[in-house]
């Protein structure tokens, strides 16, 4: 089975990898290939809705499948921030698709962006990475665990938020109740 993902950074690699590993729709798969491809999300670089999340997603594992990749499934995976009832939240939106074209969206955990960072998010028009540098002293966080980490006293890291959205995304491909 092949798998193509979107990046080649490391920790989002290593929590699709383990979210494989760990799921039980592959445990009987012995061969699992993974194509990684950088790819552009075709949106801006600090997504302030779900739609926008979701669209970023979108567009990185379907600019995966146009590089003529063949695999089984395509996933892309988009940080962003939204509104929820006046509060600002932020994190992952997966998508996945597979060869067949079928398609699944879920979410990471959510954190409540700080005041501080909200301003400068939303106000100065600031993006994330940069600002949490800055506010944290930790040089490029967002390559390390990012801001769910800083913000959760390292209980949520990348890799551990990939891999359950990944594990929420992949159910419905599988699970009977979604074939009914």
């Amino acid at each position: 089975m092949k798998i193509a993902i979107w990046t080649l950074k490391a920790p989002k690699v290593e929590g699709v990898k383990e979210a494989v590993q760990t799921c039980p729709y592959f445990q009987n798969i012995e061969n699992v290939e993974y194509i990684l491809e950088s790819v552009s999300s075709d949106i801006s670089d600090m997504p302030l809705s779900i739609e926008e999340t979701m669209t970023g997603a979108k567009n990185r594992a379907q600019n995966v499948k146009k590089k003529w990749i063949i695999a089984d499934y395509y996933v892309g995976i988009e940080w962003g921030t939204t509104d929820i009832m006046g509060t600002k939240y932020i994190g992952w939106i997966i998508y996945i698709e597979n060869h067949l074209w079928e398609w699944h969206f879920w979410f990471s955990p959510m954190i409540e962006v700080p005041q501080k960072v909200e301003k400068m998010l939303y106000e100065d028009g600031l993006e994330l990475g940069p600002v949490m540098s800055e506010l944290s002293w930790i040089a490029n966080i967002a390559s390390q665990n990012g801001s769910m980490w800083a913000w959760s006293d390292d209980m949520f890291t990348r890799k551990d938020e990939f891999c359950d959205a990944f594990k929420a995304a992949i159910a419905p491909f599988f699970n009977t109740f979604y074939k009914l």
